[in-house]
């Protein structure tokens, strides 16, 4: 019995290890047993978040496949980080997660700004689609201003969030394919 238990146990452990690149998982691992998450702004004094900052240093090595196993079997910080990454590089799979988390529930606190509170990832994704919504079309707006170096830094600070390449249309098929589900 024991012998057949351990070339399974072996595949377990292989496969899952075989998820992401030593790289990522490199990355992941001062996120990795972390249970709340923040936004890139915190505090009173709106300083930099450096577990925000240590997702985006993942986020730019890791791939969309990567961040989906994240977005499944990660900490709390990582489930909620690549979810909304996966938004963000207009990954149809982020449907999936957010469905996921709709349907089961995983409470987690999120820090935003100076205003920390408990709620379902779930909600935490949809927030971030409406807020993007938002980031998007300041984004286009500016865009089509002189290119002052205020101009240039705002663009710079939105493209460094991840919302270089999202576009308006790609932000309403989603709203579009989680409105209709509810």
């Amino acid at each position: 019995m024991k012998l057949r238990i351990l070339p399974l146990l072996l595949f377990t452990i292989t496969f899952c290890e075989a998820q992401i690149s030593k790289k990522v998982k490199m990355l992941a691992r001062p996120l990795d047993t972390i249970q709340y998450a923040e936004s890139s702004h915190i505090g009173i004094g709106g300083e930099r978040s450096k577990m925000y900052d240590d997702f985006r240093k993942l986020a730019k090595t890791a791939t969309n496949d990567e961040l989906f196993y994240l977005a499944k079997n990660g900490s709390n910080s990582l489930k909620l980080y690549s979810g909304k990454e996966l938004f963000k590089r207009n990954d149809k799979r982020f449907l999936e997660i957010y469905q996921y988390y709709n349907d089961h529930p995983v409470m987690m606190k999120y820090v935003n700004g100076c205003v920390g509170k408990k709620d379902n990832i779930a909600t935490n994704l949809m927030d971030e689609i409406y807020a993007a919504k938002e980031i998007i079309s300041i984004r286009d707006s500016i865009s089509k201003e002189k290119t002052d170096n205020f101009t240039k830094a705002q663009l710079k600070s939105i493209d460094d969030e991840g919302y270089k390449k999202l576009k308006q249309k790609e932000i309403q098929f989603f709203l579009d394919h989680l409105v209709k589900k509810k």
